[in-house]
């Protein structure tokens, strides 16, 4: 059988930003990608609906994603 993942829509949702899940200090976008990939697997980045990423931003989301988190 395979393998399930859950993650949410995204880690810049306002309503997950708004509801305190984020620890002080985690709050900047940085802290919250950081923060986030400790505890899910996957995101889902909405934003690609509207048009790619650019480049910088995909590695600016890789570099951040610390190894060891719960996607790896």
């Amino acid at each position: 059988m395979g393998e399930i993942r859950v993650g949410t829509c995204s880690w810049t949702d306002k309503a997950l930003v708004s509801s305190g899940w984020y620890p002080k200090g985690q709050r900047d976008a940085e802290g919250r990608l950081r923060y986030y990939a400790t505890r899910f697997p996957v995101v889902e980045v909405d934003s690609t609906y509207y048009g790619l990423p650019s480049t910088r931003n995909s590695l600016l989301w890789a570099e951040r994603t610390p190894r060891g988190s719960a996607s790896t």
